[in-house]
């Protein structure tokens, strides 16, 4: 099972005098995060299975994120490397902004050949 988590920054703000006040939700500024700890092609997979059918789903999936971060994942470990490439071409598909971090200098460096690799191809 895929575990998941949405957090709402911004729900409740205080006055000056310690009053809750719950803005118009409209008005309002917005974060959500969604964290999933699995390869988010494993979570649109479950999400495919679970949507029930529609002609568009593939864009409705594209549309449903604005960007992506990946923290220290490790795409150019030798034992991550292939596990991670339904979920960079994925990501490249979407024309969408995606950040990535690394552990140290080797896993940066490792991680960019594999992602040049892979943009040559695309």
């Amino acid at each position: 099972q895929i575990r998941t988590k949405t957090i709402s920054k911004f729900d409740d703000i205080e006055d000056c005098e310690g009053q809750q006040i719950r803005q118009q939700q409209q008005q309002r500024p917005q974060l959500l995060m969604n964290y999933h700890a699995s390869f988010l092609h494993e979570v649109i997979l479950q999400f495919l299975k679970s949507a029930p059918q529609a002609e568009n789903r593939t864009e409705q999936i594209r549309q449903f994120w604005d960007g992506f971060v990946l923290f220290n994942p490790g795409l150019g470990h030798p034992n991550l490397e292939k596990q991670w490439k339904p979920t960079i071409e994925f990501l490249f598909s979407t024309g969408k902004p995606i950040l990535f971090t690394a552990h140290s200098e080797l896993d940066a460096e490792r991680d960019a050949s594999v992602l040049e690799e892979l943009l040559a191809k695309w």
